[in-house]
């Protein structure tokens, strides 16, 4: 049985994300998408972790072989100590890759965790968390951008 984590601080989750989440469940037995307190994004992001792993667990709740969680432990050590096979990262362009290799080499180094890289699909290469985090902050529709469900959890919250 193949395990794979996905890490992020998904301030909040995107479509980006959702691909992601979605073709890995696709492609492994057990897929944990994991919220981690991103310590270079703090004071960034307008969502607090439980805020982020609410909205992580209505977008893949339709996902049978999912597992949302929340931690503030670092990545190497989750993978090691839920037994998980591979680190799922994935990339936009190859200011991302070169970002996440640096991390890949980090965390085969101190866990021995391998890390596979998972391109975004084109139409989806726009979508990030920040844009998306600017879209809330001028009162726009974030609809198209986030998973079905999570655009709800996001109205609710900024009221």
């Amino acid at each position: 049985m193949k395990r794979v984590l996905i890490p992020g601080s998904f301030d909040p989750v995107t479509i980006g994300h959702y691909d992601i989440i979605k073709r890995c469940a696709e492609m492994f037995d057990e897929v944990y998408v994991v919220v981690f307190q991103n310590t270079e994004k703090k004071g960034k992001g307008i969502f607090d972790g439980e805020d982020c792993y609410e909205m992580m667990k209505i977008a893949v709740r339709d996902l049978p072989n999912v597992h949302a969680d929340i931690t503030d432990t670092l990545v190497v050590d989750y993978a090691v100590a839920h037994n998980i096979d591979f680190i799922v990262k994935g990339v936009r362009d190859t200011i991302d890759f070169e970002y996440e290799y640096d991390l890949f080499v980090i965390n085969r180094s101190i866990g021995g965790v391998n890390t596979i890289f998972v391109p975004s699909l084109p139409e989806y290469r726009h979508v990030s968390s920040t844009f998306v985090r600017d879209m809330i902050k001028y009162g726009r529709d974030v609809t198209p951008y986030v998973p079905t469900g999570v655009d709800e959890y996001i109205k609710n919250k900024k009221r």
